[in-house]
């Protein structure tokens, strides 16, 4: 511990924990609201259509990760792109990467459906559609493409509403999804008596519908589209950033036909029937898995931008710990479960239970395992690891999952395709670990699984810290900090610089963000970085909160022209207390404010 934080300065982490907490609940309606739609249409057809419509359902799946493929690719690959962009404070990066997202999901996904429209026999057969299954498949596929429009479409929204902390927005929008997919399908079904097509055209009215609001409340927002021609520069970080969550979908959709040939081969459609049990399964899982990967990304991405590895490692330990609280009741309420959970989707004849009961209690024991996977990938990925990230899921999506059910099913049979979850789970993880340990051979200066570079740590180049919005704190932590400027050995005028700046932000953010509230954690992060020559070094301040927005640079712009052509006197009286963020600002080579996952802040490089 440095003698800094033996003098008093603590980091009580309780900021970070409040903020991501407070993402990550609206993250998980979200993600079920985006759910929702597959899950409400194997309820209604198994319930409403039996167990021959699972079938259908289990055939046509790769479409649904098809047009998932398009819309992660456009949404992880806008949502990291536009998180580095604000990292430094690139305003026309972020409009590209939102306008590149828009014509991905939107044009690329109807082209992709007529396309689909145009070959549907040859479409149908590559699905594996056989005998009484083909025409159902042939009805059903007719349609669902263009629900595909909705699929990718939504998830750029989802991603960077989460990004611009419009968090109860995005729970909001994609809650009405989970609404309008089961009132439109239940309509079309019971209503028009539609049957199966039906299931198919609620989904995809539900779907289409609520991606052109998401885009239009999208764009209500702070982000803009741009010419077209301005977004290929930032096409390719685009497409890299996004492609693990692409890749993912990519790999669903192959192994899903490849399971579907094994499983139609060992035991026919009720095989499929209980597949498709299995997906339902993962799907619910998905809800927390994704909800909680996800809500780390943004922050994962500002991080890395900023250098901030305690951060990183901190936001990573929430992470680890809520997932397996969250998924590991998840995953004992399904094994224990088992029948009921068949039984709710319609999967009652004892033939067909005895194979998807055991399904999906099978099942059920790789989802700690996915949880932890999953994280890792996002972290990856929103870490600029990209080749880690898709190592891995081109390890745990396909190659070990395909893999591990053919091996498996010859001596278990069909239980050796639902174990084949958890082994892949766990060879991938043998493998992710060769790759870590090839990796920091050759940069040996990254630590542990997270690959992070500690040296400012660990030389006390750099502090982490928290202060409560309170007058007296604020000034004893400003006295404090000698202690570290000390142990860099900074000249006296440095310390004081870095001192007085940290006393004028604070007092002006406590006065501006939280004048009522004494009681709220303000973030703090100081590193001294390498400068021109060993005696100047250069000095990052950032400071972090939530509460109020306030931009103290345009809070002392504003009152400074309001005070244009006024004498002395009234000069000091008009800027009075921006008069230290005046004196800052000329003083700092670079003062920047932003607002990232609805949280204020601010960077001062000295």
């Amino acid at each position: 511990m440095s003698a800094v934080s033996s003098a008093g300065l603590q980091d009580s982490q309780r900021f970070l924990s409040i903020t991501f907490r407070g993402a990550l609940l609206p993250a998980i309606l979200s993600m079920g609201g985006v759910m929702a739609s597959t899950l409400a249409n194997s309820l209604i057809a198994g319930n409403l259509l039996g167990g021959s419509a699972l079938a259908v359902l289990s055939i046509v799946n790769p479409i649904y990760f098809v047009f998932a493929t398009i819309g992660s690719l456009a949404g992880a690959g806008a949502s990291s792109v536009a998180a580095w962009c604000t990292g430094r404070d690139d305003l026309e990066g972020c409009s590209a990467a939102v306008t590149l997202a828009a014509v991905m999901s939107l044009c690329l996904s109807l082209l992709l459906a007529v396309l689909g429209l145009t070959f549907l026999g040859p479409l149908t057969t590559a699905l594996g559609a056989e005998g009484d299954l083909i025409e159902p498949v042939r009805q059903y596929a007719a349609v669902y493409l263009f629900s595909g429009v909705g699929i990718a479409g939504i998830y750029p929204p989802f991603f960077l509403l989460k990004l611009e902390g419009r968090h109860r927005l995005s729970m909001a929008l994609f809650l009405c999804l989970a609404a309008a997919s089961v009132g439109l399908e239940l309509f079309c079904v019971l209503g028009l008596n539609l049957g199966l097509t039906g299931v198919a055209w609620g989904c995809t009215i539900a779907n289409v519908g609520t991606a052109l609001a998401g885009w239009f409340l999208l764009l209500r927002g702070s982000f803009r589209l741009c010419s077209i021609g301005k977004v290929w520069p930032y096409a390719l970080k685009l497409v890299t950033a996004g492609s693990p969550a692409a890749l993912n979908n990519l790999c669903s959709v192959l192994r899903t036909m490849a399971l579907n040939l094994l499983l139609a081969s060992k035991a026919g459609s009720l095989g499929l029937s209980a597949f498709s049990i299995v997906s339902m399964a993962s799907n619910l899982s998905l809800i927390f898995i994704n909800g909680l990967s996800q809500t780390t990304g943004p922050f994962v991405g500002v991080f890395t931008s900023e250098r901030d590895a305690e951060s990183l490692r901190q936001i990573e330990k929430q992470a680890l710990r809520l997932g397996l609280l969250l998924i590991l009741p998840v995953a004992l309420l399904l094994a224990l479960l088992a029948n009921p959970f068949c039984r709710l989707f319609g999967v009652s004849a004892p033939d067909a239970l005895a194979l998807a009961a055991p399904a999906a209690a099978l099942y059920a024991l790789s989802l700690p395992f996915a949880m932890l996977s999953s994280i890792l990938m996002n972290y990856y990925l929103a870490a600029g690891r990209t080749w880690l990230a898709n190592f891995l899921t081109v390890c745990r999506s396909y190659l070990f999952l395909v893999l591990s059910a053919q091996i498996l099913s010859e001596p278990l049979g069909i239980d050796g395709v639902w174990l084949s979850f958890t082994t892949a789970e766990i060879l991938s993880w043998a493998a992710l670990a060769a790759a870590l340990l090839l990796f920091r051979r050759r940069r040996p200066e990254l630590r542990g699984i997270l690959l992070l570079d500690r040296l400012y740590e660990e030389e006390g180049r750099s502090i982490s810290f928290s202060v409560h919005s309170r007058l007296e704190e604020i000034l004893d932590a400003s006295q404090r900090i000698s202690a570290f400027c000390d142990e860099n050995e900074l000249d006296p005028q440095r310390s004081i610089l870095i001192s007085l700046s940290l006393e004028e932000m604070l007092v002006s953010i406590k006065d501006h963000s939280f004048p009522e509230d004494e009681n709220q954690d303000i973030s703090i992060r100081i590193l001294i970085t390498p400068g021109e020559t060993p005696e100047t070094p250069g000095t990052i301040l950032r400071i972090r909160c939530s509460g109020i927005p306030f931009n103290p640079i345009d809070y002392y712009e504003r009152h400074r022209q309001d005070a244009d052509g006024a004498d002395t006197l009234e000069l000091l009286d008009s800027l009075d207390d921006s008069l230290g963020i005046a004196m800052i600002s000329a003083s700092a080579s670079v003062v920047d404010y932003k607002t990232t996952f609805g949280v204020n802040n601010l960077t001062i490089i000295l």
